[in-house]
């Protein structure tokens, strides 16, 4: 089959040699490239092409519309118009010489293509029809020349005819002319009642009008005066079916005189299909366009010459410009303002090796650093013919990564140089980073540790120490103050501290542990020692403390039996200030004998609640009530911390007078911490009194509660003071600091 010939009608030399390169690609055959539109017409007369490509605004006198209309008064050749304009004067003057395409500047090769192809398409839909009115024109007048010839010969060609207007998949109409009602259906073939959904005989004695959509009845009259003119005319209008639905029809229609009547004969046909074909094609090109322009990434599609065919609104707005006025140049220019590519260019290596390629590239031009993608564009016969660029901006990744960078060099300068043993584990137990303490510990480089699993390293304790890594992971809380033994690689035995931090990503999971770890062995040995030492100091404490309260026993036995034989009044009242010195010195024993033990042991973990009900337990509260709102509050404090509340309720007892009815001991979260409020309401404590409560020696009773109660607080970081008013009774607050109490969750 001989290849479809185009006639270029462009003055602009270097687009009209661009697209002829481009139409010989598709295959077509080019039969001039006519600057001018008298040229056109010159051209045109001597060679009719099947299809003209003709640019609006011309060089010369003549516009592309004229030398149009002059062409189309001559030929039947289906025209395309290529412009940059989309002025609606200048669309509504296009539009009177009833082109096949309307191409707007700059288009790329897809949409020209599918254009050229349904135009062609359309054409050859129009030749036939225009044969087949042609053929039935020639009926017509046959049947009236017939007629008037010879009944025989009439009746053949009319049964002939009839056959074909019967089965032509047109629809045919013959409308009355004249008389009282123009436009009246005089006979329709069943195709073209069946597109109306009509039946023949329901169309008889309908109007031309009835079967017009309502918006298109005023253009309908228009043309049906000008069929009786004498005018045959073609074009597009909308129909309306029996059920009201409305579709588009083709027509080609004219003037017929029989037997000295006037009618109007039309071939019609539904092009529904066609018109969802046209405005799919057009909604994708649409589409297309949109994304192509709402992309945020830089795109142009590029030429095997280098030029730029395509480019996108974020391309153009990057260099500052626009769209159309990067096509046709070469992208080095543009992008590099260099006189050739350059040496890295990606678009050179895929127009060699035929595949696309990714680089990233820095380009100030353009405004950062950009993620570059090159993908081929190949013809029908895959031949590479250009290719499409891609420009990912990744100035920001690339301002992370080196953000990224800069905060592991100082994280790997603090872990290096931080004292003590560092490592960070995955939640498989593998070691993933490891500080040169830690590596001597293991006996190797840091390079040797990273990888390898605790089992390689600690093979019989791997599984405890990750019984403690399991326990942060699950928990997702750290676990802090770990004292246990390790065994170094020279096997050496190290007391060490470890603290395990679990790290959290982004979704609050645990991607690992990272594990501090301090050599503790000196301060062991201290405190082993000084637990040695305070346990025989405890035990002389111990003996004498014993020897002394048998002395007592002793003295108080005498002291008893002097006073029975006594009579001289001054001798028993020396002997009963003997005895209240006795049970002085009996409860200060007692006393060093309770508080021994205070700081010899680590603090701990105390249900507070639990230490009120046991200090309680071991008083005698007579009839006064004790009122707790603790709610399971835990404290980190010295294992004495349950003699605080003894001695504050003792003090309440001893002191609070007979008005006291109650003791109550409540909490308080305040952004500084846990207040913890013990209060009565009995007598109130002196003002003069306040300022020396926590002083050694002050009291009536040791002198020594108090003041060992605020030490005992104080190893643990909590404070004790009394805050009562007037009349109220006596008030105390121990406040315990963030990170020493834990809630009930």
């Amino acid at each position: 089959m001989a290849p479809k010939t185009i006639l270029i009608l462009e003055d602009e030399q270097i687009p009209a040699l661009d697209l002829k390169e481009t139409l010989v690609s598709f295959g077509y055959e080019i039969t001039g490239i006519a600057p001018t539109g008298e040229k056109a017409v010159r051209m045109v007369d001597e060679r009719v092409p099947d299809l003209i490509l003709m640019d609006i605004q011309l060089a010369g006198k003549m516009s592309g519309i004229e030398a149009a209309e002059i062409i189309l008064s001559r030929q039947s050749v289906p025209i395309i118009y290529i412009t940059a304009y989309a002025d609606p004067d200048l669309v509504e003057q296009a539009k009177k010489t009833k082109p096949y395409g309307y191409l707007i500047k700059p288009y790329d090769d897809r949409a020209i293509r599918t254009e050229i192809e349904i135009a062609l398409y359309k054409a050859g839909l129009d030749q036939n029809f225009r044969k087949e009115c042609e053929i039935l024109t020639e009926w017509v007048r046959q049947r009236t020349e017939d007629l008037a010839r010879a009944n025989d010969a009439l009746k053949k060609s009319e049964a002939r005819y009839r056959l074909l207007f019967e089965r032509s998949g047109e629809g045919i109409f013959i409308f009355d002319a004249e008389g009282k009602t123009p436009g009246r259906i005089v006979e329709v073939n069943p195709a073209g009642a069946a597109i109306h959904r009509y039946s023949a005989g329901e169309l008889a004695g309908k109007n031309m009008a009835d079967l017009t959509a309502p918006e298109k009845r005023g253009s309908g009259a228009s043309a049906f005066r000008t069929i009786l003119d004498g005018t045959w005319i073609g074009g597009e209008s909308d129909h309306v079916r029996k059920d009201g639905s409305v579709f588009p029809i083709e027509y080609n229609a004219g003037l017929l005189e029989i037997d000295g009547h006037r009618y109007v004969f039309s071939v019609m046909r539904d092009i529904s299909e066609r018109k969802r074909t046209q405005d799919a094609i057009l909604r994708a090109r649409d589409e297309w366009e949109y994304t192509f322009n709402a992309v945020p990434d830089l795109i142009m599609i590029i030429d095997d010459k280098f030029r730029i065919i395509r480019a996108n609104r974020a391309m153009a707005d990057s260099l500052r410009t626009t769209p159309e006025s990067l096509t046709g140049r070469f992208c080095y220019e543009v992008v590099h303002q260099a006189g050739e590519p350059p040496d890295i260019c990606p678009h050179r290596q895929l127009l060699a090796d035929g595949r696309g390629h990714t680089l990233d590239i820095r380009e100030d031009r353009l405004g950062g650093d950009f993620q570059l993608s090159v993908t081929p564009v190949r013809d029908k016969d895959g031949t590479v013919t250009g290719s499409i660029h891609v420009l990912h901006d990744i100035s920001r990744r690339k301002r992370d990564e080196n953000a990224l960078r800069a905060v592991s060099t100082e994280l790997q300068v603090i872990i290096d140089n931080a004292p003590g043993m560092i490592w960070y584990k995955d939640t498989k137990n593998n070691f993933v980073r490891v500080n040169p303490d830690g590596a001597r510990v293991f006996g190797m480089p840091v390079d040797r540790i990273v990888g390898k699993n605790s089992a390689d390293l600690f093979p019989g304790l791997a599984d405890r120490y990750y019984q403690d890594d399991l326990e942060v992971i699950r928990s997702k809380r750290p676990k802090l103050g770990i004292t246990e033994q390790m065994t170094t690689a020279r096997g050496d035995t190290l007391w060490v501290q470890s603290d395990k931090v679990p790290i959290l990503d982004e979704k609050g999971e645990v991607t690992g542990i990272l594990v501090f770890v301090v050599d503790i062995t000196d301060r062991k040995i201290a405190q082993d020692a000084l637990a040695l030492a305070n346990k025989k100091l405890g035990l002389m404490a111990s003996i004498t403390r014993h020897d002394i309260i048998n002395q007592l026993m002793a003295l108080n036995a005498y002291i008893e039996l002097c006073r029975e034989e006594a009579t001289d009044p001054a001798i028993i009242t020396h002997l009963k200030t003997m005895a209240k010195v006795s049970a002085s010195i009996e409860r200060h024993i007692t006393f060093t004998r309770d508080y021994q033990t205070i700081g010899d042991q680590a603090p701990e973990w105390q249900d507070v609640g639990a230490c009120v009900y046991r200090a309680t337990a071991s008083l005698p509260m007579k009839n006064i009530r004790v009122t707790t709102d603790l709610h399971e509050i835990k404290v980190l404090a010295d294992p004495l911390f349950e003699k605080i509340f003894y001695n504050l309720i003792d003090n309440a007892l001893r002191y609070g007078g007979d008005r006291m009815t109650q003791i109550r001991i409540s909490s308080l979260e305040t952004p500084q911490g846990l207040t913890i409020v013990i209060e009565d309401d009995g007598a109130m404590i002196a003002p003069e009194d306040r300022a020396h409560l926590f002083t050694k020696g002050f009291g009536k009773n040791t002198g020594l509660g108090l003041f060992l109660s605020r030490e005992i607080l104080g190893i643990t970081g909590m404070e004790i003071r009394e805050t009562g008013t007037s009349g109220k009774g006596a008030r105390f607050e121990i406040s315990v600091p963030k990170g020493a109490y834990r809630l009930r969750a």
